[in-house]
């Protein structure tokens, strides 16, 4: 009897019901060693705490056979509580750091599999207090390792475990760094060798189910002693066969002799599967080679048959029955019915193995990998990655070039067979592929001693300096201007290519006279625009005057009129200062000239006398005894050139885009008219369009009449030289908007209908690229 069991069972008994929450379990064990301290020396304390919590689990493990087929979770609960006083215990420093881990690597070995997954489920749970302070390679992070690592052994890899060892894996990965050297296998060690198997008849056994009765186990005795020398028999037969197959080599082989043959070959395959640097031999690349030579067409003949089995419209042809529902399935489904277990090497059953997806799936795999493993020791992969650090990974071999090209054509021959496979037979592919590219990269880290990629956080004062540069970053980008990546790409889709066809071959965007019904329509489109913001406009000035009436202050109302004979009379005191009226500012020589006549009125802007009160008026002499001024004629300046006015360039966007569009649909058309009608070119405007189809339509209508051309047409005058020479004035009738007018050629031209009235200035205006487009380019 230890001095410290009461304070052990005081605190189990003390336990609450269940969920405990840390802070309460912490606070009993707290107050169990505070008040054991009087009770033993410090240095059997730590000892006899430690026996008593193990032996504490070890005789709650002993009953775990009571448990396991009662649906209750009692036994757990206990067990999980027992570990989590044992682990406040330890970060008490009552029990030594390793403690805790010593007592699950003895539970996890005495428990079942079942229990070790709820034992292991606590581990994950507690996982943060566990690896607290745990420094890799030292102390309790070995003691954790080799704990999972036994477990890992235990455990089957197939049926359900296989979900518990993923679990374990993902585990060891979290707590312990990527470069553990107890997980990357410096060494470069391969997994067990293959057991050669030979070819033998197997007698078929049958499983029987039922229990044998008593007086059956004597006849059963009887039956196996015979069995076993019709075995011994058969055995003889073979051998004799054998020899007798050997002597007759030039005899045809016999379809039990390929039977076996093929059975030899393709298990003979996971020798080199399991062991590769067997290839370092010089005879086994060749003897591999034929072998899968020898195997993949049996593989092929296998899928075919099932695709056709399963009612493939590209393999079953014009087979009869077909199933009347091709079989769906995910790939989820696939997963979840996925079962590998060690290989079967029985003679009967490798037909059925063949026969089976699954089977030939793995199969393939394997090969897969193996290949690709060959490809890294070419000359040139060589280069990349042998160093004198990893002589473990190297192997005397080297890949020739024929043998390399053989297996890469192998591989693509595996990956098209695999897509080929039921169900997903084309995502089982894409998956393999992905996995074996991540694998490159593992590879790659492997062959460089798994050198350490971890790196350090940076200052402080670095992500301040570039705070707002990454800002910047996360900003959304600007539009590309180019919608179509470039503006030669965006310019030839606007102009119709829609394939490379197109410009290999020669496009035909159509006759002349389409292009004018779109020059026609984007004319309406711009008058019904203007005639829109015309109406803004109006409306607008209509606001404006409105709110001017309402703001302007009211007039004062003058003197009446002084008569007609004192109009002409100059004012003794000029009052322009107070005049509310304001006055129009005109040029010094109008505003000195005197009125035209006496009885007229003033000029509108000129000043009139006001009278004064106080002040008499002066009459104004009569009319016929005041001479009249002969009025002195202004100086008449140089005649000036005439102020060309010219009219607004259209700001607005639809009218700026629909001018665009009329630009781009001329130069269509002028492009494609250009080989056939070149020489119309000099009787239409810049770029008329419209004029040229008239001019096109006039042409046939003389071709039907059988007119030939008119005799005042000048045919040189239409060479490639004045292609885009001006129209003359009998021809500049025929101009229209499907061209805007530059500036400089704007003088005489309405803004509204766009016709020429001065046909001289016109010729003599100079041509700018602007106004006629260009054919040749």
């Amino acid at each position: 009897m230890f001095s410290l069991s009461p304070y052990l069972e005081n605190l189990l008994s003390s336990l609450p019901s269940q969920p405990i929450t840390e802070t309460v379990l912490d606070g009993l064990v707290k107050k169990a060693i505070s008040e054991s301290k009087q009770q033993t020396s410090p240095d059997n304390r730590r000892s006899q705490w430690e026996f008593l919590l193990r032996n504490e689990v070890y005789r709650l493990a002993e009953t775990e056979g009571a448990f396991i087929e009662e649906p209750d979770e009692s036994y757990y609960e206990a067990l999980c509580n027992r570990l989590d006083i044992i682990l406040s215990f330890s970060e008490h420093e009552a029990c030594e750091a390793t403690f805790l881990f010593t007592v699950l690597q003895d539970l996890l070995e005495t428990q079942t599999v079942a229990s070790c997954s709820h034992i292991f489920s606590w581990i994950e749970k507690r996982s943060d207090r566990l690896t607290e302070g745990m420094v890799p390679q030292k102390g309790k992070a070995l003691v954790l390792l080799r704990t999972l690592n036994d477990l890992l052994r235990r455990l089957s890899k197939t049926g359900n475990t296989t979900t518990f060892c993923g679990r374990i894996l993902t585990f060891l990965s979290a707590v312990f760094p990527l470069s553990e050297r107890s997980g990357v296998n410096l060494r470069g060690e391969y997994g067990p060798q293959w057991e050669g198997v030979s070819f033998k008849k197997e007698v078929e056994e049958r499983m029987e189910v039922d229990e044998v009765a008593p007086e059956q186990v004597e006849e059963k005795v009887v039956e196996e002693k015979k069995d076993e020398e019709k075995a011994a028999e058969v055995e003889t037969a073979e051998r004799s066969e054998e020899k007798l197959s050997k002597s007759k080599s030039s005899a045809e082989k016999t379809e039990d002799e390929k039977k076996e043959e093929f059975y030899n070959t393709f298990w003979s395959l996971q020798l080199p599967f399991s062991r590769p640097p067997l290839f370092a031999a010089a005879e086994t690349l060749e003897s591999f080679k034929s072998a899968i030579n020898a195997v993949m067409p049996v593989i092929k003949e296998a899928t075919v048959k099932e695709r056709a089995m399963m009612g493939s419209k590209t393999v079953a042809g014009n087979l009869k029955r077909k199933r009347e529902t091709t079989p769906t399935s995910t790939m989820d489904e696939g997963n979840s019915k996925y079962f590998f277990a060690k290989f079967l090497t029985s003679p009967e059953l490798l037909d059925l193995e063949i026969a089976d997806t699954l089977f030939r799936r793995q199969f393939l795999f394997q090969l897969l990998i193996l290949l690709t493993h060959l490809l890294q020791f070419t000359k040139a992969e060589k280069l990349n990655w042998i160093t004198p650090r990893n002589r473990s990974l190297q192997m005397d071999f080297t890949l020739q070039p024929d043998d390399t090209k053989w297996a890469q054509d192998t591989i693509a021959r595996v990956y098209e067979e695999l897509r080929q496979t039921t169900p997903n037979g084309r995502a089982f592919a894409e998956t393999v592929q992905t996995i074996l590219e991540r694998e490159k990269n593992w590879v790659q880290w492997k062959n460089d001693m798994c050198s350490p990629f971890d790196k350090e956080p940076l200052p402080v004062s670095v992500e301040e300096e570039t705070a707002h540069l990454r800002q910047k970053m996360r900003e959304p980008m600007e539009d590309y201007k180019h919608k179509l990546g470039s503006e030669a790409l965006t310019e030839i889709w606007a102009m119709g290519y829609r394939d490379l066809y197109d410009l290999e071959n020669r496009f035909d965007p159509g006759d002349v006279k389409d292009f004018v019904g779109g020059i026609e329509k984007e004319n309406a489109r711009i008058k019904l625009r203007r005639q829109q913001l015309e109406k803004q406009a109006q409306r607008t000035q209509e606001a404006r005057a409105r709110a001017a009436a309402a703001t302007k202050p009211a007039v004062p109302v003058s003197a009446p009129a002084a008569p007609a004979s004192q109009a002409a009379e100059p004012p003794a005191v000029s009052l322009a200062p107070i005049a509310p009226i304001p006055q129009r500012v005109l040029p010094p020589g109008l505003a000195a000239s005197p009125p035209l006549h006496p009885s007229l009125p003033a000029k509108p802007g000129t000043q009139q006398p006001v009278a004064i009160p106080g002040i008499p008026a002066q009459p104004s002499p009569a009319p016929a005894s005041i001479p009249v001024p002969t009025p002195v004629p202004a100086p008449v300046p140089a005649q000036a050139p005439p102020v060309v006015v010219h009219p607004p360039e259209p700001t607005d966007p639809m009218i700026m885009k629909a001018e665009e569009n009329k630009q781009r649909l001329s130069w269509l058309a002028l492009r494609l008219a250009r080989d056939e009608y070149l020489h119309h070119f000099g009787k239409i405007g810049n770029g008329d369009v419209i004029a040229l189809a008239q001019e096109i339509e006039k042409e046939k209508e003389r071709a039907q009449r059988g007119e030939s051309q008119p005799a005042n047409a000048d045919p040189g005058a239409y060479s490639g030289s004045d292609r885009g020479a001006t129209p003359s004035a009998s021809n500049a009738g025929g101009l229209s908007d499907s061209v805007p007018f530059p500036p400089s050629q704007s003088e005489g031209k309405s803004g509204q209908t766009g016709m020429i009235e001065d046909s001289k200035e016109t010729e003599s205006a100079p041509i700018t690229d602007n106004t006629i487009m260009s054919v040749d380019s």
